[in-house]
């Protein structure tokens, strides 16, 4: 199994049926907090894979990537740092949904209104 095979299957799959599920549930806060956090995964992640591909601690098999890199890191790899990351949002997404409209005070609560 190649790389984006393995992309395709465990996150772009998942990712499309959450997507469809949730689409309504989806706010532009929200898709701009999924990319800015997957910004954020990328810039901090990126840097570690690179330094642990030059000290030869992790590769990555001929034929198990298309051979597209960003310095030395597969595009691929660079694919999951951002699915990964919408799919955790699409699972909070599911679990959390829009926050609730806040509820009027209770009657006798002491508060003027």
């Amino acid at each position: 199994m190649t790389y984006g095979m393995f992309l395709a299957l465990f996150l772009v799959l998942p990712c499309a049926g959450l997507a469809v599920a949730l689409r309504r549930k989806m706010t532009p806060a929200w898709a701009w907090s999924v990319a800015a956090v997957a910004l954020v995964a990328t810039l901090y992640t990126a840097p570690w894979d690179n330094y642990i591909i030059a000290q030869g601690v992790w590769s990555y098999p001929p034929g198990s990537v298309l051979g597209v890199t960003v310095g030395l890191v597969p595009l691929e790899e660079h694919g999951f740092f951002v699915l990964q990351v919408l799919l955790t949002g699409l699972v909070l997404l599911a679990f959390t949904g829009r926050p609730a409209a806040p509820l009027p005070p209770a009657a006798g609560s002491g508060e003027a209104g």
